[in-house]
């Protein structure tokens, strides 16, 4: 058993609840189960107050006790004052605490050096093993980010280090600036690093620096002049809230440094610290003291060396800096969204709004698309291609020994399976947002603007980096539709972001959740907890034999974590053909996911009960029926096979036999499955499934068997046209009997 305590499917625990508003994001969130608000805290992100978060290694490492924790309780009293609720982070007993009490604050202040300086690189490591963290700028940046605290207030930020062209000693705050998106309050960057350098790397990170103030310059921690002018000089709190609004709203994933100076009144030390830290650092260079443990050093020895007055103005700038932060916070709060992307006011219903341009108009998918806007929309995470779709006017049976070209017909359109499932979907009227990774080229504006052009959410569209290719699936047909042969380049797909799919979560709170195997298994396990977390509906597409693994390593993972009593219906249905059924099946077993292979004569007595499925499908359907609530196989023309639990005892399953629909013409085999899988998720979402307490959906045989019929046709629809996912599917075709 870990040391953190199991949490059952759908809960977390009562100091971190399931679904938040945030004021400042105007989206419905989860929190992490390592989350632990307080209850002032709790209550103010509950009610869109103005929250200001505070750093902790300023407590343990920054000054000694009882001054620490004098000043801590100081600085929470101004945010306090100035219309904020304060809330300083640490890591304490496996938890990241978001608020912290007297005894707390106590405890933290009396450990000092004890405490673990806390950045993203030792967050997990404390939190696993349980031991007190005082949380630098960078994890508290994270921690903020975690709870929906988009400000921070704090003495000044970590930098490059004098040397480090030597050295490469470079603060982890820098590079959290880069991909966290909290504004941190300070002012500037401790004058005993490199600051030439420090804001040269902020600004390769993409970073906004702010003056804040009348002044342009930007300032050096106890000296409100540096010599260095800022890149950017705004004066008042609201111009400040302003920017932090837009960067949440146009999707910038990059925080902001707001450099307030020194009060004028503490400024004329400066010359005298300047000198005793230019002593401190030769000091330290002389001791061999380097990386984490020199700043604390070089701040002790400053103190000493200027009899106490370093202390003094250190103490007076951390209070200024609580003080326009708090006042930059309650005008943020009181700022609404533009609509942009991180808003959830930017929806498929902003796009399907607008006016078709003269080209498109009356012919445009989009204009006939209906889709009804859901508070929890339907989220799916998975692949998106180029798809090259070649059948041949005569037959062949081995086109690699031939070698001259034939007759036929090459249409290129947009593929991928995540991609298919979420435009069918979308075509049936689900309010449908799509996560998956593309690249800067262009086939991945192809994407984008086709999935623009019938009325799609791209703002979860993410991109890797500048080398990553968009994928492509290059088919080749025979002219009864048959594949041949294919070639497919992925990789792009393994690289959707785990953290990117947690934050996404967070802003959308879906109510239904559609994966393929085509993404990591980091990426889906990151998705079936928070998905856990959030009581939504998982339906889990395997893609093909290779792939229908990843689902079952993602498990594994969260089985190994013990953030669940059991893993067993995290992911409610799931929808393999026959050969991906089996596979699935093998390796449920080898990695004990499954305690065993159910009896024979069991399988025995089923198969005599259903003569158009085999033994071995029986045997392999009851194998994943702990794991999977629901099983939708996938027969092809033979139809489908459906496994699901029986409504009166629903640990025994029940199997059935769904005969097949034929269509008139099969033109296309490409996307007839994920157009079924579309539509699957498109009635489940209408129906507003969810999973209930104990994991289970509340679906009886009946409106599961019903809701496949349907979805047969989607898949017919596709199989006579040319396109991956017919653009004639229709709301109407899941609505109807």
């Amino acid at each position: 058993m870990s040391t953190f305590a199991r949490i059952r499917r759908g809960s977390l625990s009562s100091a971190a609840p399931v679904i938040r508003h945030r004021c400042y994001s105007q989206v419905v969130s989860s929190l992490s189960p390592y989350i632990r608000l307080s209850p002032r805290v709790k209550e103010a992100l509950d009610n869109g107050e103005p929250v200001v978060a505070l750093e902790s290694t300023i407590i343990s490492h920054g000054m000694p006790y009882p001054q620490n924790v004098e000043t801590a309780r100081l600085v929470e009293g101004i945010i306090a004052k100035h219309g904020s609720t304060p809330a300083t982070i640490a890591l304490i007993d496996g938890k990241i605490n978001v608020g912290l009490g007297e005894e707390e604050l106590e405890r933290l202040g009396k450990s000092g050096k004890l405490a673990i300086k806390t950045s993203r690189r030792d967050m997990a490591a404390v939190l696993s093993q349980r031991r007190l963290g005082a949380t630098t700028v960078s994890g508290t940046m994270i921690a903020a980010h975690m709870a929906g605290i988009p400000i921070f207030a704090t003495g000044g930020i970590g930098g490059v280090h004098r040397g480090a062209e030597l050295t490469m000693d470079i603060s982890a705050d820098l590079t959290e600036l880069g991909r966290t998106p909290v504004a941190v309050v300070c002012a500037g960057a401790k004058s005993i690093l490199d600051l030439p350098k420090t804001l040269e790397y902020l600004e390769t990170q993409g970073v906004p620096v702010v003056a804040y103030g009348d002044a342009a310059e930007f300032p050096a921690f106890f000296s409100p002049r540096s010599g260095l002018s800022a890149p950017w000089n705004l004066q008042t709190a609201k111009e400040v809230a302003s920017l932090i609004r837009v960067n949440m709203d146009i999707g910038l994933q990059t925080g902001q440094v707001i450099a307030v100076p020194i009060p004028s009144e503490y400024a004329g030390a400066s010359s005298e610290i300047e000198g005793a830290i230019e002593t401190a650092l030769c000091e330290a260079e002389q001791q061999g003291i380097k990386g984490k443990e020199s700043t604390p050093f070089l701040l002790k020895r400053v103190v000493e060396l200027t009899g106490g007055a370093s202390l003094t103005a250190n103490i007076a700038l951390v209070k200024n800096n609580a003080r326009v932060a708090s006042q930059i916070a309650k005008s943020l709060a009181g700022m609404k969204s533009s609509g942009l992307r991180h808003s959830r006011l930017y929806t498929t219903v902003a796009c399907r709004n607008a006016s078709p341009s003269p080209q498109t108009q009356g012919s445009n998918k989009q204009d006939r698309v209906k889709v009804v806007h859901s508070e929890r929309p339907l989220l799916v995470v998975g692949g998106a291609a180029i798809d090259v779709t070649s059948q041949v006017d005569s037959d062949i049976e081995s086109p690699a020994s031939q070698t001259t070209s034939y007759p036929g017909a090459v249409v290129t359109s947009i593929g991928g399976v995540g991609q298919n499932i979420a435009r069918a979907a979308h075509f049936m009227g689900a309010d449908t947002v799509l996560i998956s990774a593309i690249g800067h080229d262009i086939y991945g504006d192809t994407i984008k603007a086709a999935l623009e052009e019938i009325g799609m959410d791209t703002a979860f569209l993410q991109y890797p980096g500048e080398s990553a290719r968009t994928a492509v699936y290059n088919a080749l047909h025979a002219q009864n539709g048959d594949l041949i042969v294919a070639v497919a380049d992925m990789d792009i797909n393994g690289m959707v972001s785990a953290q990117q799919i947690q934050e996404a979560f967070v802003k959308l709170s879906p109510g239904v959740v559609g994966l393929d195997g085509n993404i990591s298994a980091l990426a889906i396990s990151t998705a079936v907890t928070m998905a856990a977390h959030m009581d939504c509906c998982v339906v889990f597409e395997p893609t093909s034999v290779p792939k229908c693994t990843s689902m079952l390593s993602a498990l594994s993972f969260v089985k190994r974590s013990e953030t669940f009593a059991d893993v067993g219906h995290l992911v409610h249905i799931i929808t393999p053909n026959r050969l991906e059924l089996e596979r699935m099946a093998e390796v449920a077993l080898d990695l004990a996911l499954v305690e065993s292979a159910p009896l024979a004569d069991t399988v025995e007595e089923i198969a005599e009960q259903h003569y158009a499925l085999d033994t071995s499908l029986i045997r392999d359907a009851l194998t994943l029926f702990p794991l999977f609530q629901i099983q939708i196989i996938k027969l092809g023309e033979k139809g489908a096979a459906v496994v699901s639990p029986s409504p009166k005892f629903p640990g025994r399953p029940i199997i059935r036999y769904i005969r097949p629909l034929k269509p008139s013409l099969v033109i296309n085999s490409n996307g007839a499955g994920d157009s079924l899988v579309g539509a699957l998720l498109a009635a489940l979402h209408g129906k507003r499934v969810t999973a209930g307490a104990d994991g289970y959906l509340e679906l009886d045989p009946q409106d599961i068997d019903c809701i496949v019929n349907r979805a047969q046709k989607a898949a017919i629809l596709s199989l006579e046209s040319l396109l991956a996912v017919s653009d004639k599917l229709d709301p109407e075709l899941i609505r109807s009997d």
